[in-house]
């Protein structure tokens, strides 16, 4: 008995250790080339203290930027990081999201 427990225990934590946490699906991975989370990434994050999209995916994608000066804005982006500020004029962008395909 004391050793099926211990068979039980020991299954558990491997399920637990291989299983994935709730949320991170979308957020997580990073692409080979980069250390950076997919999706928005705030200027504090950055070297050029200027906000990012990491577009993990293969092909282009559309995202809406939210910016703090004017409405969002639609904007399509390839694969890799984007700096989505280039686009917005320099203003401070403060969300960027994933809606679809270009």
């Amino acid at each position: 008995m004391k050793k099926l427990a211990i068979a039980s225990a020991w299954a558990v934590l491997a399920c637990i250790a291989i299983a994935p946490s709730a949320g991170a699906v979308e957020n997580s991975s990073a692409r080979a080339d980069t250390f950076y989370d997919c999706g928005f990434l705030p200027a504090y994050k950055t070297p050029g203290k200027r906000a990012w999209y990491n577009h993990c995916g293969d092909g282009p994608v559309k995202i809406i930027v939210e910016n703090i000066w004017f409405q969002d804005r639609e904007k399509c982006v390839p694969p890799g990081l984007t700096d989505i500020e280039y686009y917005s004029g320099g203003y401070t962008t403060r969300d960027a999201w994933y809606v679809g395909g270009c």
